[in-house]
Formats: structure tokens, sequence, C-alpha cells
């Protein structure tokens, strides 16, 4: 069976980063599923109003059946792919097994089946001021949205997430700190997988 470990934090923390960081040593044993591929899409809905940053517009059947089928390694395991632009989803892709799979996300381990679905939770924990100019300069950057659009969105909707995800922080197996620098921590956090997956035999 494969190593699943969830990351999560508020939007903007660094999750997508440490798992950068936790690739570089792992290199094709590691897989990451991210939970941006299980948003429901908004429909018809106005995606100015529309929520995206409520648990009820992610698709967590599916995330759950990912990682259930990521830790047995069976096969086909398709996950949708989602276009951003679109706000929809445009096809699927087969995930090849692999001896580790992080799984990160802001807001679906909220849901207690998402976090018993994982080994270990990871929490990457950053000051909300710094997690919204973080996310600022991403959305404008990645994403083509203007300062009005994203920091409209965050008082609406996103904010509220954040709070919400700051209160399963205690049910995390790590805590760990990205204010500043988190290459140390995922340093040893790759040296704690090895380890896990030399007991494991893999």
């Amino acid at each position: 069976m494969a190593l699943v470990i969830g990351i999560t934090g508020i939007s903007g923390s660094g999750k997508s980063r440490l798992c950068s960081l936790l690739a570089e040593g792992l290199g094709n044993k590691l897989t990451v599923i991210c939970q941006d591929s299980f948003y429901k899409g908004c429909g018809n809905i106005d995606t100015d109003v529309y929520n995206f940053d409520d648990l009820n517009a992610l698709d967590l059947e599916s995330i759950s059946l990912a990682i259930h089928n990521c830790k047995n390694q069976q096969q086909p395991n398709e996950i949708p792919v989602y276009d951003h632009s679109q706000h929809k989803r445009v096809g699927y892709r087969n995930l090849e097994p692999s001896k580790v799979v992080l799984v990160e996300g802001h807001m679906m381990f909220q849901e207690p089946a998402i976090r018993d679905a994982v080994d270990y939770l990871l929490f990457v924990d950053t000051d909300m001021d710094i997690a919204v100019v973080r996310r600022l300069k991403r959305d404008i950057a990645e994403r083509g949205r203007n300062v009005n659009e994203v920091t409209s969105r965050y008082m609406r909707h996103v904010r509220q997430a954040s709070l919400k995800t700051i209160e399963i922080r205690h049910k995390a197996d790590f805590v760990i700190p990205n204010n500043n620098s988190f290459t140390n921590a995922a340093n040893l956090l790759r040296h704690f997988i090895d380890s896990v997956l030399t007991e494991k035999g893999a």
C-alpha cells in the first residue's frame, strides 16, 4: 500500500510549495493530488457570486475514491482535469501508482472522511495577513485577476473558509510554520517519509 499524506492550511499558506519541495527528493516515488482538480464547476451560476470556497463546491466522493485507489495502488485511477478559466471539467487523466501520495487542499480536510482517509495530516501554519498577500500576488500573476476581484472574493468567501480551515489545525499530525521559510522543515519531512517507506519495505 502507498503512504498517503494530506497537506492543508489556509489559501496562500504555501501548500503547493511544500509539495514541490518534498517532490525534489523523492522523484517518481511521489504523486500529488490537488483539491483544485475536484471542483464540480459552477454551471450557469455567475462566477462572481458562486462560492468556490464552500465544501459543497467539491466532489468529495471522487476525492475519497481517488485517495482509496492511490493507497491501494489500483488502476485505472482517473481524476478530473479542471479548467479554471472555463470553470468546468474538461476531461480526465489517469494517476499512475506511486509509493507516496500527497493530497493537497485548503478546505477538503474539513470533511472528517477525507481526514480519515490519509495516513498523516500536515498543517501549514501561516498568518492570515501573510497568506492574503501571497494569494493576491498569485491570482494576479497566474490567474489573470485584478486587485478588486481578488480582494472582493476574499472578503465574501475566502476569509470564512480560512477560519474553518484553521479550526482543524489541532487535528493535524504535524504543524509546519511558514511565515518565512520551511525549507528545513521540508528536508526533515523527506527524511521522515524515507524512514516510513523503509519500515514499509518500499
